[in-house]
């Protein structure tokens, strides 16, 4: 516009100029031509001032408008007082795993998840006749969890069998009744079931302010229902096994989900520490034991609390409170990137029983005794040590004398004094190839005088005054140790490499999370393929005498006495072959023993979807010695199954 206007002026001087000139009276040539060439140059300026008109009311015009546009924004922010707050962050919300709401800087975050998983299978050989099978649903959880910076939760319920009874005859419900049937009930045919289904339930928290150089994240702690971080496949998610059913040894050591306090960290360095207080489960046989008689009469469980049933002149104890444990664990991973991986991890635990017992501490005072072989849904079990706690029972009056209290405090267990486990793990991933193994061990610390006097207690309910006069189990070692292991192996077909789902930041302790899938099934191709082989063993025999070697001693000591003779034997033949029985029976600790071999192919079409075939050889079994009357002793040892065991999943 500018140069429009100079160009303007310059025409009209010259145009004065021409005129001035004809003024003075020129009437030749040139001073015509010189108007024809002013008349030209005026007729090209007229297109020129057209335009700039034109630009000179566009230019007034927005002019106009961006003042009733500032107008009406002041009018609009003087209406509404001051400024508020800044609008909410973006919120992004998934479907991809569950479904998931997050906002955009990760600060506030809601999941609702789960898992249903279908299970059946079968088993064939000596001593089952023929195929046996079962099928069920193995899980069927609702899951919620969260956080709101800087807490987090998780919340799981399994619907699936979460009031399902517990049989165990390895377990006797002493006091209920007496004589002979003393020994043949079980603990969970008088109202024993396992508590509702709930697993996960803690609150945790991860306070920026709890940083430090070394560590990765701030430290976390946890309250409440909570797996201990003890033992690498205890902690691995069933949505991620790469076998159904976990190990003998870790299902029957680890101690799994309780109730208590935990703080863990995470270093810069690929190191991870995890140390808890913890208490009851909601796994627990009996979570909350009631004492439900009064005076002299047996009483059916422990109380936590009280000082005990009045007997006679004094007050037996019933348990002292509930049991606690302190467990820890620590990891590295020297090498860790996407196509390699070595892993070692130690960890360990201390239990204090507290007098508790297998009435309701099933899995630390009877060992074994839940295992179902590796196949869980056939209910198949092989193993199993008695009540390690002496049990609960009523303490007869006539041990309580004027000259001596003779094991007034033995009732209510008291035959553990404390257990120490141990769990040593390793694994290694080198691209699509993944190897891990584990070795545990809990050591049993008992009170041998309580053993003995509990086995007095045994023969005095059974009308015996001495220990050839009944048969009792309650071995006297001062020491028990259980242990086992495994190694596991996998080869992914499809190029799948397990190194990329280690997972560090596991609230837990370190496991593995889901398979990173190179090629979807739902995206067009064949999804992840793998094979996967595994040999566990656990030994929960403590004891001189072994397998068929215990049974062949025992099965001696009656046909030494002549009690398969068609008489039943003299008063002093019976007496002495009951003494050798119980002199053998309670020479050690025999929960069985059991090796398995396992193969299985692995396909996941999808993130969240598992299809999994295993099968499983019994290798070596060495039944343990469940005193029933001497009815059935045991299971010679070689006695072998296989299952071949399904498995469908889906879980987000």
């Amino acid at each position: 516009m500018a140069t429009t206007r100079i160009n303007h002026s310059l025409a009209l001087a010259t145009m004065g100029t021409l005129l001035a000139t004809t003024g003075a009276g020129a009437t030749d040539s040139a001073t015509e031509a010189r108007l024809r060439m002013l008349e030209a140059e005026i007729a090209r300026l007229r297109p020129l001032e057209a335009e700039v008109a034109k630009l000179r009311h566009e230019a007034h015009g927005a002019k106009t408008q961006a003042k009733i546009a500032t107008n009406v924004a002041n009018a609009a922010v003087a209406s509404k007082g001051p400024p508020g707050p800044p609008p909410p962050p973006p919120v992004f919300v998934s479907l991809k795993s569950g479904l998931l709401v997050e906002t955009e800087d990760k600060s506030f975050a809601f999941k609702i998840g789960g898992r249903l998983f279908v299970d059946g299978g079968g088993t064939v050989g000596s001593p089952g006749n023929g195929w046996q099978g079962n099928v069920g649903f193995g899980q069927a959880r609702l899951e919620v969890e969260g956080r709101f910076k800087p807490w987090f939760y998780k919340l799981q319920f399994d619907f699936a069998n979460s009031t399902t009874q517990l049989w165990n005859t390895n377990l006797p419900n002493a006091n209920t009744v007496t004589g002979l049937a003393f020994w043949s009930r079980n603990y969970v045919t008088d109202r024993n079931f396992l508590w509702g289904g709930w697993r996960d339930a803690y609150l945790g928290l991860q306070d920026p302010r709890l940083s430090h150089p070394l560590l990765a994240e701030p430290v976390y702690f946890k309250i409440g229902s909570q797996y201990e971080s003890f033992s690498l496949e205890a902690l691995a998610s069933s949505k991620y096994r790469d076998t159904i059913e976990r190990p003998l040894a870790v299902d029957a050591i680890a101690p799994f989900r309780h109730i208590g306090v935990a703080a863990g960290m995470i270093g810069k360095d690929n190191w991870t520490a995890h140390l808890g207080l913890y208490s009851l489960s909601f796994q627990d046989l009996n979570a909350r034991p009631v004492n439900t008689s009064s005076g002299n009469a047996g009483a059916l469980a422990p109380a936590y609390n009280g000082i005990g049933v009045k007997n006679a002149n004094w007050y037996q104890p019933w348990g002292g409170g509930a049991y606690w444990e302190v467990t820890g664990r620590v990891t590295w991973a020297p090498i860790l990137d996407e196509h390699r991986l070595v892993h070692l991890g130690v960890a360990g635990s201390y239990h204090q029983p507290n007098n508790a017992t297998a009435y309701s501490d099933d899995r630390n005072s009877a060992p074994g005794n839940r295992l179902g072989s590796e196949a869980n849904v056939l209910g198949t079990n092989f193993l199993g040590t008695t009540d390690l706690s002496c049990g609960r029972f009523p303490q007869p009056v006539v041990f309580a004398t004027a000259a001596g209290n003779l094991n007034q405090y033995n009732a209510a267990g008291n035959c553990i004094k404390d257990i120490e486990k141990v769990d040593l793990e390793a694994a290694m991933s080198y691209e699509n190839f993944f190897v891990q193994g584990e070795w545990l061990l809990a050591n049993y610390n008992r009170n041998t005088s309580g053993a003995q006097q509990f086995a007095l207690a045994q023969l005095s309910q059974l009308g015996a005054a001495s220990p050839t006069q009944g048969l009792f189990l309650s071995p006297g070692n001062s020491n028990y140790v259980a242990s086992g292991g495994y190694v596991q192996s996998e080869w992914w077909i499809t190029g799948e490499e397990k190194a990329q789902s280690y997972d560090l930041k596991d609230k837990n302790g370190v496991t593995f999370g889901q398979l990173k899938i190179k090629d979807p099934f739902s995206k067009g191709g064949w999804g992840a393929w793998g094979l996967v082989g595994r040999w566990s063993v656990l030994n929960l025999n403590n004891g001189p005498y072994q397998g068929s070697t215990l049974y062949n001693n025992l099965l001696i000591a009656n046909n030494a006495f002549g009690l398969f003779a068609p008489l039943p034997g003299t008063p002093a033949q019976i007496a002495n072959a009951t003494l050798l029985q119980n002199v053998i029976a309670n020479s050690g600790i025999y929960g069985g023993y059991q090796q398995n071999v396992t193969a299985g192919i692995n396909w996941y079409p999808d993130s969240g979807i598992a299809f999994q075939f295993n099968a499983t050889h019994v290798m070596s079994l060495k039944s343990p010695l469940n005193w029933k009357g001497m009815s059935r002793l045991m299971l010679k040892s070689g006695n072998r199954r296989c299952w071949p065991e399904c498995y469908a999943a889906f879980a987000v």
